[in-house]
């Protein structure tokens, strides 16, 4: 139990020692918003609602370009 214990421990340690400095990466929403919308792979087209009546009767018609 104990040598589980200091293995874990040892381990642990190693871990720590080699861990990446992005972890005090500053988590700043403005910033994470910005990256995020930079790499996205959505595209906004323009929209636009028409009315279009017909003899069945009128209806809202979206149109995108």
């Amino acid at each position: 139990m104990k040598a589980t214990l200091l293995a874990a421990l040892i381990v642990l340690g190693i871990g720590l020692i080699g861990a990446p400095v992005a972890w005090g990466a500053s988590a700043n929403g403005t910033v994470i918003g910005e990256a995020a919308r930079a790499s996205s792979p959505i595209v906004k087209v323009p929209c636009r609602v028409r009315r279009v009546c017909d003899r069945y009767g009128c209806r809202s018609v979206r149109r995108c370009w």
